[in-house]
């Protein structure tokens, strides 16, 4: 998988017990990227804890598009955070646009 995953949809809402699948997809996801992901969509329940260690282990994964379709926590504080701290793209967030401006983050449309 490290070498051909371009497009990745993950849900965990089928599950019995989404809090806790949630959970261990976000603690070891980040871990089995490829170096380039394309396509990313969440439909997750998010722990600030669990979506911090996601972030550890897929930082040297450059993500062109996050979907955030997230449950749980608000983690938008982290995402800015992670992405402005690395200077990554980012797919258009339509209220947060000019503050990543601010940063000299180039912002996709």
């Amino acid at each position: 998988m490290k070498q051909s995953l371009n497009y990745l949809t993950i849900s965990t809402a089928s599950c019995e017990n989404y809090i806790e699948c949630s959970s261990i997809v976000l603690q070891n996801l980040g871990q089995v990227f490829p170096f380039k992901l394309e396509y990313l969509d969440l439909s997750l329940h998010i722990k600030m804890s669990d979506f911090e260690i996601f972030l550890k282990n897929s930082q040297d994964t450059f993500i062109k598009l996050l979907i955030n379709n997230l449950k749980g926590q608000d983690i938008l504080s982290y995402i800015k955070e992670y992405i402005m701290k690395k200077k990554r793209e980012l797919a258009s967030m339509k209220d947060e646009v000019e503050e990543f401006k601010l940063y000299d983050i180039k912002v996709l449309r």
